[in-house]
């Protein structure tokens, strides 16, 4: 008590020491008590990742990087076991604890275990199945980033910690890289590695979920997120966009386990998820920023408590951050145009989008007050702006919509008070993401930039189907309420999939008409490409370069014809051994005449939309080789 402890201050004070000054405790005195080889661990990882810091610099385009990549894990390894809390005797009993504990926790949970593994697998049937034909089209910038892969796989891209195509990372194509060697150039390699982190996310958003509110909410957000459209399709594709999500909901779920317990693992694992995002798409740049922020409303709550109990855990996962993030931090201090790319192309005020509204005699506030309102009604009232998704409709239905503005709105009204803090990751996840990636990005919803946004959003609609359900059990008497959650939950999912793959998928509005066409030509020109060079009457409104078919038909040869035609071309535009296929759009399909005049031994090809319509995406004609 406080007299005890002025009595002790009394004493201390007037009673000479005779305490050895050369024992009197120091800094460095608990370094005493560290183990040897964890000091030495530590010493690796600093020298392994300053190396890697001092060697990049050095190195050209067409140097070998595996060295500083080899030090860079090496840093990683070292830091994590370094730091990682001590086990004694990890092997002697490993086996009969964890078969034991697995017992319990099958006993304890049985339910709940079997229902996790069907909504992941379900996840991850909806995601990795038919993905040849499942969005049919093969996006350009799908292809393109399947381009990079293969720039990988042939060293033509060496430098792990760069970036590549609009900006992107390029350890993302090195990922991405595995499958195509695997499988070949085909659209399931390409779109099998974010299929898998899809369902992942799924995966994670249970336990984060769990961890947050139980698990009842977790299930059914698993649930609503296995079975959105939204996720699906983004799952679905050749691209690293849906990894977002994938980054926050680890992160998230390792801080509050970290915050929960204070083990040193969950920090360390906080601090290498949020710098692995560093290396993805420009949208897992948002992992940091909600961890911070989240962080930092628990020190403005409770300050004295964060500080005394996980001050050590802040400083471990702050560490293992900058190592994992290090050599990708130390590219966007030297080339920041580089790194910031897309952001810079994207952003209202760093393209200069706002300033030419304003130049061009519109008011500040009305132009951000369109930015905010097409952006935070992206799931409720305007539908996608881009050929992402191109969705003709809100990424929610009529009904949903309601039921999730109920949920973001109550979440962001009772996050502040002490029984309901924990709702405040996800709602900073979700406004903090919607500012970002809808209110200061051009062209607001763009889809691609607000899929981190699925997690919170399925969220939000769990906990408001619930908190209704509650709510009537004040009025009803012995109302089921996990079962009548279960009903909205399979009401949303039958809605959802039957848009995503009876209603929309036939359509082919994903990627755009030129999409379409180079995914609709490649099986014929990869039938072609030994005995035939190709010729593409599309200028100016597409060229031979689209990326889609350099990716699925490697091999073929083909050049544009810019300018159109306005006499027979001459015979010697064939080589004399081969055949030709004249690709001609419909805006130039006058010229035809003229090819035919010059090869009058050609077919006629005419090359469809699947879409509604039937629109004329090209004709073909086809010239067979020269007899011998």
């Amino acid at each position: 008590n406080r007299e005890t402890a002025q009595q002790i201050e009394t004493v201390m004070q007037t009673e000479p020491s005779t305490t050895n000054p050369r024992t009197l405790p120091t800094p460095f005195t608990r370094l005493n008590v560290v183990p040897r080889w964890r000091l030495v661990l530590f010493t690796i990882a600093l020298l392994s990742a300053a190396y890697t810091l001092l060697r990049l610099p050095q190195l050209g385009r067409i140097d070998d990087y595996t060295a500083p990549f080899l030090a860079w894990t090496l840093s990683i390894i070292c830091y994590t076991v370094a730091l990682a809390p001590r086990r004694t005797n990890p092997f002697a009993s490993w086996r009969p604890q964890w078969h034991s504990r697995l017992r319990t926790v099958w006993a304890d949970n049985r339910l709940a275990l079997i229902l996790f593994l069907g909504i992941t697998s379900a996840a991850l049937l909806l995601r990795a199945t038919f993905l040849q034909s499942i969005p049919y089209t093969l996006a350009g910038d799908e292809a393109s980033q399947g381009l990079e892969a293969v720039r990988v796989l042939q060293g033509q891209i060496r430098n792990p910690f760069t970036t590549g195509w609009l900006g992107v990372p390029t350890l993302s194509f090195y990922f991405n890289s595995i499958t195509i060697e695997l499988l070949g150039m085909t659209k399931t390699s390409l779109r099998l590695p974010w299929a898998l982190a899809g369902a992942a996310t799924v995966a994670a958003t249970f336990f984060l979920v769990r961890r947050l509110q139980g698990l009842t909410l977790a299930l059914a957000t698993a649930a609503l997120l296995a079975t959105y459209h939204y996720h699906i399709h983004f799952s679905r594709l050749g691209s690293n966009q849906v990894a977002d999500p994938l980054f926050v909901a680890l992160a998230l779920w390792f801080l509050y386990r970290a915050l929960d317990y204070g083990d040193i693992a969950p920090w360390l694992l906080t601090g290498a998820v949020t710098g692995i995002a560093l290396y993805f798409y420009a949208g897992a740049r948002f992992t940091p920023v909600v961890v911070a922020a989240v962080l930092a409303i628990a020190l403005v709550r409770q300050p004295r408590h964060l500080l005394r109990r996980h001050l050590r855990g802040i400083l471990i996962m702050t560490g293992a951050f900058l190592v994992v993030a290090a050599p990708m931090l130390q590219y966007a201090l030297r080339f920041p145009d580089d790194f910031n790319a897309r952001l810079n192309q994207v952003g209202i005020v760093q393209s200069g989008w706002l300033q030419r509204e304003l130049a061009a005699g519109h008011e500040l506030l009305p132009t951000l007050w369109q930015q905010v309102s097409h952006a935070i009604l992206a799931f409720n009232f305007y539908p996608d702006r881009t050929v992402w998704y191109g969705l003709q409709q809100p990424l929610l239905d009529p009904v949903f919509g309601a039921i999730f503005v109920v949920g973001l709105l109550l979440a962001t009204i009772v996050m502040w008070t002490r029984r309901e803090q924990r709702l405040m990751p996800l709602v900073v996840w979700w406004w903090g993401g919607m500012l970002a990636g809808g209110v200061l990005t051009e062209s607001p919803p763009s889809s691609q930039r607000l899929i981190t946004l699925s997690v919170p959003t399925c969220f939000f609609i769990a906990l408001a189907l619930w908190q209704v359900i509650r709510l009537a059990q004040t009025a009803i008497r012995g109302l089921p309420a996990r079962p009548l959650l279960a009903l909205g939950v399979l009401a949303f999912a039958a809605t959802s999939l039957n848009l995503y793959f009876f209603e929309f998928t036939p359509q082919h509005r994903y990627g755009g008409r030129h999409a379409e066409l180079a995914t609709t030509l490649a099986p014929i020109l990869d039938e072609l490409d030994q005995t035939h060079d190709a010729y593409f009457l599309g200028a100016p409104w597409m060229y031979w370069g689209f990326a889609t078919i350099p990716y699925l038909v490697p091999d073929m040869r083909g050049q544009d014809i810019e300018q159109p035609l306005t006499a027979p071309p001459s015979p010697q535009i064939l080589p004399s051994s081969r055949g030709a296929i004249f690709i001609v759009r419909p805006e130039r399909a006058p010229e035809l005449a003229y090819i035919q005049q010059t090869f009058p031994h050609g077919r006629l090809r005419e090359l469809h939309s699947r879409g509604p319509g039937d629109e004329l995406l090209a004709t073909l004609y086809i010239v067979p080789p020269p007899t011998p």
